[in-house]
This record gives structure tokens, C-alpha cells and sequence, in this order.
């Protein structure tokens, strides 16, 4: 299997514009969705929520994965949800609860990030 991490960081030397780099798909990422998360702290774990490639716009998205197609367990959407992780996982430490600066953070759950899951 290719190590996204390294591949990430020869493309992004390689390329001025990221929107030039072809996506991962979710199972090339190794992207994986459990629902029982969806109302876990995203604050806390390794969840695409707390990832630098994480972006909250239309139920989510990444700036490293396509959307669209089946994660590694068969299951099919068409977003990059905040419960969900990957293989490319770069923690941002502004949001997740055990940063080194030892911060505070309000609890934050999908359904708080997102309509998407309001309405399930």
C-alpha cells in the first residue's frame, strides 16, 4: 500500500496548487465511517473533525479524499464525514482536546458540525 502521508508531501512539493493534486479514493485512504461515532466528542480521537485536511462545508469534505464512493467497510456517501478518519490523518491541534497547550475545548458532536445528521 502507498504511504499517502509521504505521497502527500512529494505532490504538494511537486504541484503550486493543491486543487491540481487527483484526490484519493476512500478506500485507497483507507477511510473508514462508523456511525456509533457520529455522536462521540470529535474533540477527542482521531477523527477527520480534528484533521488539518478536514473542511466543514457541505456535510463535509477533504482536501485529500474524494466524497463520493465506498469506504473500506462497503458503506457509500457522498461526504467526508467528521466522525469518519483515514490513513492521511494530520492532527489539528487547534481543535482536538490533548494539544500541547493544554486547552479546554465544548464538547462537539456531527450533529452539531453538520445538518447532514440532524435529519437521519
Amino acid at each position: 500500500m502507498v504511504n499517502i502521508g509521504r505521497k502527500i508531501k512529494e505532490a504538494v512539493g511537486a504541484v503550486d496548487n493543491l486543487s491540481k493534486f487527483e484526490k484519493f479514493s476512500k478506500l485507497k485512504a483507507s477511510y473508514v465511517e462508523y456511525d456509533k461515532f457520529a455522536n462521540s466528542n470529535l474533540r477527542q480521537g482521531y477523527f477527520c473533525y480534528n484533521c488539518i485536511y478536514w473542511i466543514n462545508a457541505e456535510g463535509g469534505k477533504c482536501m485529500l479524499v474524494k466524497n463520493e464512493g465506498p469506504d473500506v467497510m462497503g458503506n457509500k456517501s457522498k461526504v467526508i464525514a467528521p466522525h469518519g478518519c483515514c490513513a492521511g490523518y494530520e492532527a489539528n491541534y487547534d481543535k482536538i482536546d490533548d494539544t500541547p497547550r493544554g486547552k479546554e475545548h465544548d464538547r462537539v458532536t456531527t450533529t452539531d458540525v453538520t445538518d447532514i445528521y440532524k435529519n437521519k
